[in-house]
């Protein structure tokens, strides 16, 4: 049976690039009705903290990447590294370096502060890659490498063979950058006597300018992603594309879909993009293709509880605004006048449309309209109302339009005005056009130098 792990290090929040490579890993092992494990890789004492590695695992549960069994921690498990790298001692195979601990005080008793070296064989080491093909590597190049530090702790190279060993891992699929690793596990793999398991090295994710993603070009962390409001089925989605295509053109995949087209034979060996707004747009489109209770269930999670005290209103402000947010955070950036006890202005819209006496009278005169003949339960009677009343003043009905959109938003672009009016109510909206009449000078004045 197939079992592949991901083998996350509790030193940070978890990448964007170890989202994919958990991901991988994942829909290999459903697609070939495998398992799919977890490794804990904390031997560094230093870096490893506990909240990173709850972290990690929370981010698995939200994403959908659900595991199977126990997870494995690697520094429950020091005893046997030891053991191991004692036993290379006794055979010959290992050696305690002549090189001194940089710190004695977390020195090995029995190596006197020495780290232990395998012996590299001096014979070409290769393997055949599920993504490279044929890989090759001269032995005598490589030399001899540190599987245990001075401090007893194995280095990455021990623990990480001894465990996928244990764990019965079948299949390592890992980022490009542990190629370079590879021969000095297989050495191990040889001097145990233990068969390997096949290796897929995926390509690596880069940022525009082709250098390894990093805070420089994007957000890095998952966590980021998740407070700025993106689906876990569009991340993945998105995930899945870097490095992989299910041939054809469609980019828009559920993870049923995901689970049925993946193949590591369709992985791509050349590196892949990251461009933040593809993921977006995709992002968008899944939130469009949610049902409705799903989707009122996710605005309700991300939105501010002062959203809610009206459910009906913020139920029929979530169906307004489906259409045109890609992010749960730019819905929560866009809707905020709605709860606002004060329309917060933007000065380039004020600029644009508030400018100009005429404007303030226009604005007076519709504002008095309103509250004679305003019928906020149907958006299509006050838009009637609103190009009847532009018209006996002489003007366009886009001329009283953009002063109201900008008068009860703040913004020079929402939804449809009416909807926007009939969601705030009468009342709302003749006190937000009635505050920018009698201040009108002081909001002008918002516009200037914008």
């Amino acid at each position: 049976m197939v079992r592949v792990r991901f083998a996350p290090s509790p030193t940070g929040t978890l990448h964007i690039g170890g989202v994919r490579t958990a991901l991988f890993n994942y829909l290999f092992a459903r697609k070939e009705q495998g398992a799919f494990l977890i490794r804990i890789e904390d031997t560094d004492r230093e870096r490893s903290q506990k909240k990173y590695e709850e972290e990690i695992l929370d981010s698995l549960h939200w994403l959908g990447l659900d595991w199977d069994g126990e997870v494995r921690r690697q520094s429950e498990h020091l005893d046997l590294y030891q053991q191991i790298a004692k036993g290379l001692i006794q055979q010959g195979l290992a050696y305690w370096s002549e090189e001194p601990a940089v710190d004695v005080s977390q020195a090995s008793v029995a190596g006197g502060g020495r780290a232990v070296k395998l012996k590299m064989p001096k014979a070409k080491i290769g393997y055949r890659d599920l993504v490279h093909g044929a890989v090759e590597f001269e032995g005598e190049e490589l030399g001899d490498f540190v599987i245990q530090k001075s401090n007893g702790f194995p280095t990455y190279h021990l623990a990480c063979v001894v465990d996928d060993h244990e764990m019965g891992i079948t299949h390592v699929i890992r980022g490009d950058d542990h190629i370079s690793n590879t021969p000095r596990h297989l050495a191990i793999y040889d001097v145990m006597g233990w068969k390997p398991p096949e290796f897929a090295h995926l390509p690596l994710v880069f940022g525009p300018d082709r250098t390894p993603l990093s805070k420089r070009h994007t957000a890095v962390s998952l966590a980021s992603y998740r407070e700025e409001g993106y689906l876990p089925e569009a991340l993945l989605n998105y995930l899945a594309l870097l490095g992989w295509s299910p041939g054809g053109n469609q980019e828009f995949m559920t993870r049923a879909e995901l689970l049925r087209a993946f193949r590591l034979e369709d992985v791509h060996k050349t590196n892949a993009c990251f461009d933040s707004e593809k993921l977006k747009w995709l992002n968008g489109e899944h939130i469009r293709h949610l049902p409705p209770d799903h989707y009122n269930a996710e605005v309700k999670k991300f939105m501010e509880p002062v959203a809610f005290e009206d459910p009906k209103k913020m139920t029929a402000i979530a169906l307004l605004y489906k259409e045109r947010f890609r992010t749960f955070g730019e819905l929560k950036e866009q809707c905020a006048f709605f709860f606002t006890d004060r329309v917060q202005f933007d000065p380039a819209a004020v600029r644009k449309y508030l400018t100009g006496d005429k404007t303030r009278v226009h604005l007076e005169q519709w504002k008095n309209v309103l509250q004679e003949e305003g019928d906020f339960k149907d958006p299509k009677a006050l838009e009637e109302i609103l190009r009847k009343t532009a018209h006996e003043m002489g003007i366009e009905a886009r001329d009283l339009i953009h002063p109201t959109r900008v008068a009860i938003s703040g913004r020079a672009v929402t939804p449809n005005l009416f909807e926007v009016m009939a969601i705030l109510g009468k009342q709302e909206v003749i006190e937000r056009i009635g505050y920018v009449t009698m201040n009108y000078s002081k909001v002008a004045s918002m516009g200037a130098g914008a």
